[in-house]
């Protein structure tokens, strides 16, 4: 019985390659390693799958091409010593590196303030592992019978190494086909289909309103159809009079929304003239401060972040936007990035083209923001960090991705020994960059006018995703690192890459001051920026506190 068993688990693993098994082990150990965010099991298991099949299949690519090359090989009863040790002591190491992969785990969620998980989740990390991994490979011999199907078909008419050749070129033009034209096409067109008809849906508990402040009313240029569905939730929503005056004890004035919708005009420049004319038929260039925000990828603005300015300023306010896209910030970024700079483009400069024609002790200050995609997007307006000072009276930017021009353009140039996760510029004179709220009020005298406001966390993958990490260390792995990222976190080709693409997926899912959530130093950031007269340190503890009662969307 035994001896049959053991026949069996050989014949089980004959059908492996040996090198590849060995390397996708080591591969497996290597992706339980921490990154910036914790790992629910689902995306670990997903993480290691890819992993394991990757490691095979360099393994085994590598051992054909030993035997091929004719090299020495070891005796046949080596191999079968080593296979042994492989089958008996492989699955003990792997579940082994899981445990310690568990307290990697656990240690990430202690630096971001999250509980320990127990290690019952353990083994469904290893099915999912192990299903991963033989999906892959499974794809991966039916793509090389299919090449043999050909090879051999070609070989009737053609020289074989011609056969073998052709055979090549057709698999892979047949997979860039595949992926790109069917399954990316499908996705997109999926996407675009999903998310275009909740575009034109009206969020829950949401009423179109009456006030000729707000793009949308029945006195707006902008009507309510074409809006959108985050668009309308902006417009309708945001601190009422009461609540405003609750908390500057003062008489507010009612806050201006402008808001132009995907479905307003034809094109982002259409979009954004439109939005200047709904600025002018409210008296938006009178009021004391003028929000150029541009959206997230759906066309979202984060409540904390508007409410907040319109709190400080008891409603003598008026934020700008207009939507560029409907889809998730993560998909927009891979199909729509270019439409995210034509609309950051856009509606700055015609907003800037009005509001400079105006007295400067009569217009308001102009201040542009972003979040995430948004920053990408509104950063795009400006050449250079000159030019941003030059146009602006401040700006505030949030979670900004690294493929940002602007943004790397500052941090490539930090100046020497400030690292890259909180680089400092031109010794911190006008443009400053801050994760906490300790960082942002130190050293406040020697700020000086206009200033800019780069908030990231050393741990939000949004900032440090990069396609540069496949193959290349970065700088915030090789330098002093930011106080919520593991000390155990390395850098590992495709490996990290993979790992921070995943952790993207569940940035917002974090305690605030982690990852990708900056709620809890909103009322600081702006108050560096863009403090009205009079305003303390006291109004922005009392701000962040109604802040804090709000919930991510």
């Amino acid at each position: 019985m035994f001896n049959k068993a053991k026949r069996k688990t050989s014949a089980y693993f004959a059908r492996f390659n040996y090198v590849g098994l060995l390397v996708a082990l080591i591969l497996f150990c290597v992706s339980l390693l921490p990154s910036l965010l914790p790992r629910p099991g689902l995306y670990q298991g997903l993480i290691s799958g890819i992993n394991v099949a990757i490691g095979y299949g360099l393994g085994t690519l590598a051992s054909k091409a030993w035997r091929w090359l004719g090299l020495w090989e070891l005796p046949k009863k080596a191999k079968s010593i080593a296979w042994s040790l492989l089958v008996a002591l492989g699955p003990v190491f792997a579940i082994s590196l899981l445990f310690i992969g568990a307290a990697w785990q656990n240690e990430v969620r202690q630096l971001v303030g999250e509980q320990a998980e127990s290690g019952t989740h353990l083994f469904r990390i290893l099915l999912i592992t192990a299903l991963v991994f033989l999906l892959l490979v499974s794809a991966a011999r039916g793509i090389r019978k299919l090449s043999k199907v050909l090879r051999r078909f070609s070989e009737k008419w053609l020289p074989r190494r011609a056969a073998i050749g052709l055979s090549v070129v057709v698999v892979t033009v047949f997979l860039y086909w595949l992926i790109s034209g069917v399954l990316v096409g499908s996705f997109v067109d999926f996407s675009n289909s999903f998310y275009g008809k909740k575009n034109n849906t009206t969020p829950v508990g949401i009423a179109q309103p009456t006030s000729p402040y707000r793009s949308g009313s029945p006195q707006s240029l902008v009507p309510w159809s074409t809006i959108g569905y985050q668009g309308q939730a902006f417009v309708a929503r945001g601190p009422n009079q009461q609540q405003i005056k609750d908390f500057t004890g003062g008489q507010p004035m009612e806050q201006i929304r402008v808001y132009a919708g995907i479905n307003s005009a034809n094109d982002a420049k259409s979009r954004a003239e439109l939005a200047v004319k709904e600025l002018e038929r409210t008296g938006a260039f009178s009021r004391k401060v003028l929000i150029v925000a541009t959206a997230t990828g759906t066309g979202w603005l984060e409540p904390q972040s508007v409410d907040s300015i319109e709190y400080m300023y008891g409603g003598d306010s008026a934020i700008v936007s207009q939507q560029y896209s409907y889809l998730p910030s993560w998909i927009s970024f891979l199909v729509d990035k270019q439409n995210a700079t034509e609309a950051g483009q856009a509606l700055f400069n015609a907003v800037y083209s009005k509001w400079a024609t105006l007295p400067v002790d009569q217009r308001p200050k102009l201040i542009p923001y972003g979040l995430s995609l948004g920053s990408f997007g509104g950063q795009s307006a400006f050449g250079g960090a000159s030019q941003l000072q030059f146009l602006t009276d401040g700006a505030l930017y949030m979670g900004t991705p690294s493929d940002t021009a602007l943004w790397g353009t500052i941090a490539n140039t930090r100046d020497v020994g400030s690292p890259e996760w909180q680089p400092v510029y031109q010794n911190s004179k006008n443009i400053r960059f801050a994760a906490a709220n300790d960082t942002i009020l130190s050293n406040q005298n020697t700020w000086q006018k206009p200033r800019t406001l780069y908030m990231q966390h050393a741990s939000d993958p949004v900032v440090w995703f990069s396609f540069d990490l496949l193959f290349n260390e970065p700088d915030w792995l090789k330098e002093t690192r930011g106080p919520d990222v593991s000390p155990k976190m390395r850098w590992y080709p495709i490996v990290t890459f993979f790992q921070v693409t995943v952790d993207q997926f569940f940035g917002v899912t974090v305690p605030n001051g982690h990852g990708h959530n900056y709620g809890n130093t909103i009322a600081n950031a702006w108050a560096a920026v863009a403090a009205p007269q009079g305003w303390t340190q006291d109004k922005s503890d009392a701000l962040q506190i109604i802040i804090n009662s709000y919930s991510n969307e």
